[in-house]
């Protein structure tokens, strides 16, 4: 059974005062199966955002289910929805949402501190995987006291350290410079290939390289996607450039 199981979902938003409607979403079907590396592009008011803010469980859908691990997210009720993002969830924002009064290490312990863990197993949980992250000497530094991109290395490890089903990525290279953005795409390749399950959302072709599958989203709809397969990142790279083009130009791509 796939980890991800997003079938026939719709989203409609009514204007402010219900006389027009506005599709984000019109029939979005796939799957994600543990352990895949999944990347969504499109363009700006394509309707990925909105589909990723409905499996993370931010925004419900008008129709249609979203199943991770064989729970339908749609049905949870609210009060359980924070614990149960918590637990089978994690996030890596564009913008990092980092505290800026709590040190890192706090930071990244704070899903563990809201689920009411003890210390000595926020302490183990993080010693698993601060050496892969390469943050261990960062711990005692405060988000203002570091670059973005270590700002990011300690959200994938809050994301991380609740050893989620899936991570959930909204533009994680947007406010990076290349060179951080180089370093997060191969902590992420690292990670996936440990067995963590990715789904990411970009407009970046070279952060969507490094996906083992690669879903576009147009209007509302996913219309086509491309395997990785053994392609290198530098093939994938020239693969979605060249299915980008095409869509630009309005060719056809079966």
């Amino acid at each position: 059974m796939s980890l991800l199981e997003v079938s026939g979902v719709k989203k409609t938003y009514k204007t402010r005062f219900g006389g027009n409607s506005v599709e984000a979403l019109k029939n979005v079907n796939f799957t994600v199966e543990k352990g895949e590396y999944v990347a969504i592009m499109g363009e700006s008011g394509s309707g990925k955002t909105t589909l990723l803010n409905i499996i993370a469980a931010l925004d419900k859908p008008t129709e249609g289910t979203v199943i991770l691990d064989g729970m339908n997210v749609c049905k949870i009720k609210e009060a359980a929805m924070a614990e149960f993002r918590r637990d089978h969830m994690g996030y890596v924002f564009q913008d990092f949402n980092l505290l800026d009064t709590f040190t890192l290490e706090d930071n990244i312990y704070l899903p563990l501190v809201l689920a009411g863990k003890d210390h000595k197993e926020m302490k183990d949980r993080l010693s698993k995987i601060i050496d892969a992250l390469g943050i261990s000497k960062l711990l005692k530094k405060y988000p203002y006291e570091v670059s973005g991109g270590q700002k990011q290395r300690a959200a994938v490890a809050r994301a991380l350290i609740t050893d989620p089903k899936i991570i959930l990525a909204d533009e994680p290279t947007g406010a990076l410079d290349s060179k951080s953005s180089d370093e997060l795409l191969g902590l992420f390749s690292k990670v996936n290939s440990m067995g963590q399950t990715i789904l990411m959302v970009t407009h970046s072709t070279k952060a969507a390289s490094h996906a083992s599958r690669v879903m576009f989203i147009k209007d509302g709809v996913i219309f086509h996607q491309i395997y990785k397969g053994d392609s290198t990142d530098t093939q994938m790279y020239q693969k979605i450039s060249d299915t980008l083009n095409l869509l630009a130009q309005g060719g056809d791509l079966q």
